[in-house]
């Protein structure tokens, strides 16, 4: 899954509350979510309509290829973030999908509380995508169950936020990995009409909202331990 470990990164999470992994998926994991992004797009039954944001987004619940790839990423992950891997918890795995409508700068935003940090893998990227990222502008935990926008801001001033020093922009590419702290530091994508990310947030907390933690399964542990003898 990796070419290499993402564990290198783990200074600078700590030091920055994010980090961008340059070139750290193998290609058959890049083929993989592509592959799912084709066919959740053909098989609309895959789509969760409460999670349909229209006029942004489209959301798609995420699989892994195997087990064993769920547990490599867990332990990739674990290295990263120093998360225990008995206590890494997965409270969302989406596919999303951005509205060709999509508002080129909307107002930042803080994930639900679950989501300690947010994992971005970029699948399909528009001209200049990208996730920016607001380190020093209000940084604390929402504890909210879920995301908190920035307020009392028109457009003109979302504007000014997102070209003044505080924007930092990741310029991501397909292949590459970002993380950061979700439910701490205000974030965004901009530009993201026509691009699709595959987001899983995670904690070590054990907080699973939408049951979407894989790694609870008794069977995938079953699995993986198989595969590793």
């Amino acid at each position: 899954m990796f070419n290499f470990d993402p564990g290198q990164y783990r200074s600078d999470l700590e030091k920055n509350g994010f980090a961008h992994l340059k070139g750290v998926l193998k290609p058959e994991f890049v083929s993989h979510m592509k592959r799912f992004l084709v066919e959740a797009l053909s098989e609309a039954e895959k789509e969760s309509q409460d999670w349909k944001i229209e006029g942004k987004k489209r959301q798609f619940v995420f699989e892994f290829p195997s087990d064993e790839d769920a547990d490599r990423f867990r332990r990739g992950m674990s290295r990263l973030t120093g998360i225990a891997i008995d206590d890494f918890t997965i409270s969302e795995r989406h596919l999303k999908v951005y509205d060709d409508r999509a508002n080129p700068y909307p107002a930042p935003h803080k994930d639900r509380s679950a989501s300690q940090y947010s994992i971005g893998l970029p699948v399909d990227l528009a001209d200049r995508s990208t996730v920016c990222v607001f380190p020093d502008l209000e940084p604390g935990h929402n504890e909210e169950d879920h995301a908190v926008f920035l307020e009392d801001e028109d457009q003109g001033g979302i504007d000014a936020l997102y070209a003044s020093k505080q924007a930092i922009m990741l310029n991501e590419q397909i292949g590459d990995v970002v993380i950061f702290l979700g439910s701490t530091l205000f974030h965004e994508r901009v530009r993201a009409a026509g691009t699709a990310v595959l987001y899983l947030k995670v904690n070590a907390a054990g907080i699973d909202p939408l049951g979407e933690n894989i790694y609870a399964r008794e069977d995938l542990s079953e699995a993986v331990a198989v595969a590793a003898e």
